[in-house]
């Protein structure tokens, strides 16, 4: 039986509160991290079983509309979801499984758009000029924090598109979670911004 917490959670999923991730994260996250962290003792390092969680957060807010409250509470769904990406990652390895996410900033890798580096930083043969996109993009990234800038740049050379964050941290000396808040602000200050110069961002 859903909680009124949960019950509240629900309710805000289902009409797009994007804020409810961090109440969820909040509400769900400790427990999750616990019985998971127990399930799979052994078998991933704890890092890795936080990185499967902020995955887990990613497809609950894209399938959103696919949450049957009939059917499951929103904790066990989550739940579910989660357990599913750490399978990802046992069965694929981190490469595959980071392929199946859907991530909050796919429109800069999907096919016929750069990633801000690769669009700051290349044209191709067809291309003599950088586009505005692409100025833009140089400009924003290198108004950046030098380490945003350097997280950015690292995701768009990695092949899936995200740079291992347990690298990140040990080449900037800084938690892996502290890597995956400075993504997201870098990734939040580069949408921001284009949308004021009048780019179309999903």
């Amino acid at each position: 039986m859903q909680t009124t917490e949960q019950a509240d959670l629900t309710e805000r999923l289902l009409a797009d509160d994007e804020a409810v991730l961090e109440d969820v994260l909040r509400a769900f996250g400790p427990m999750l991290l616990c019985v998971m962290g127990r399930r799979y003792h052994g078998v991933l390092p704890q890092t890795d079983i936080e990185d499967a969680l902020s995955i887990g957060l990613y497809r609950l807010w894209k399938n959103r509309e696919r949450f049957d409250r009939s059917r499951s509470s929103l904790k066990v769904w989550f739940f579910r979801i989660v357990e599913n990406a750490i399978r990802d990652v046992l069965r694929h390895g981190w490469h595959k499984a980071r392929l199946l996410e859907v991530r909050a900033d796919e429109w800069l890798h999907e096919p016929g758009r750069a990633g801000p580096a690769e669009a700051a930083e290349h044209t191709t043969d067809q291309q003599a000029a950088p586009t505005n996109l692409q100025l833009d993009l140089r400009e924003i990234i290198g108004g950046l924090p030098e380490i945003q800038r350097r997280i950015i740049v690292a995701d768009s050379a990695a092949r899936d598109g995200t740079a291992s964050s347990q690298a990140l941290s040990a080449e900037f000396n800084i938690p892996a979670s502290t890597i995956r808040v400075y993504r997201k602000r870098a990734m939040d200050r580069i949408r921001r911004e284009l949308t004021e110069r009048g780019h179309d961002v999903p």
